[in-house]
């Protein structure tokens, strides 16, 4: 039967980082313990001045400028108790904070009372009929319209839809600062030269491939002679593909028209 003795070390250098080891590892488990039962108050990467702080009062992670006072940006659990986070970062002139929550994220103001209803962004679904993502514009005043921007699938394989309106469906301009194009409008120009005098001219446009099922259309000569030399302008054969229009003038001159189709 071997002796305790016979189970040391053989040397006086090995047992020394033995016992060196074993101290190390006593340390640690009585710093984790000290750590689990204490409250952490502030801890932070300077003391003042540009730092990083994580703050037990709020539970929130703030970076500080070189002031040392104003906050560059903040990330914090939301107060309403569902679960959701907040941030924040420096803007002029007024500080912006972003919370998520449940689905939704909303922007206001860091200050309170200077937006009254909240930007929003949110998602809403049955998971069997529909899909919506909807954007909104939010508030200075409760009673002020907003704008609303509302992303639509339908199930089935419908048409999906956008949506641009003010909140409950109220009126809502909509400024477009560039070209628009959609597929269900075409528009351009057909020279038309008379085959003779007072002789109804048709010109054909083709190739449009208009969205849509019914087809609208309207062309104007490019003159000032109306009622005199040009007397008559019209289509016909409206389709998603083109349409044939229509120069009546007193005389043989080249006339240039303009058309234009929507399908609805």
């Amino acid at each position: 039967m071997p002796r305790q003795l016979d189970q040391l070390p053989t040397d006086a250098t090995t047992l020394a980082r033995k016992v060196k080891a074993l101290e190390e590892q006593v340390r640690e488990l009585r710093g984790a313990r000290r750590l689990s039962s204490a409250t952490l108050g502030l801890v932070q990467t300077a003391p003042d001045g540009d730092r990083v702080a994580l703050e037990q009062s709020s539970k929130s992670l703030r970076v500080y400028g070189p002031d040392g006072e104003t906050v560059l940006a903040e990330l914090g659990p939301t107060a309403d108790g569902g679960g959701g986070l907040w941030t924040r970062g420096r803007q002029e002139p007024n500080n912006f904070s972003a919370s998520l929550n449940s689905g939704e994220l909303a922007f206001r103001p860091v200050q309170d009372g200077l937006v009254q209803v909240p930007g929003k962004m949110y998602y809403d679904t049955d998971a069997f009929q529909y899909s919506d993502l909807t954007l909104t514009s939010g508030s200075v005043g409760v009673s002020d319209h907003r704008a609303l921007l509302i992303l639509e699938s339908i199930y089935a394989g419908a048409t999906p839809y956008v949506y641009v309106q003010g909140e409950n469906s109220t009126q809502c301009n909509m400024d477009v600062l560039g070209v628009l194009t959609a597929k269900n409008i075409a528009f351009g120009q057909v020279n038309i030269t008379p085959s003779a005098p007072n002789t109804p001219t048709s010109a054909v446009v083709s190739g449009l491939g208009l969205m849509g099922s019914t087809f609208y259309a309207v062309a104007t000569a490019v003159t000032s002679a109306v009622g005199t030399s040009v007397t008559g302008v019209g289509v016909t054969g409206v389709t998603a593909s083109g349409l044939t229009v229509w120069l009546t003038r007193s005389s043989t001159t080249l006339t240039p028209v303009y058309w234009m189709v929507m399908g609805s």
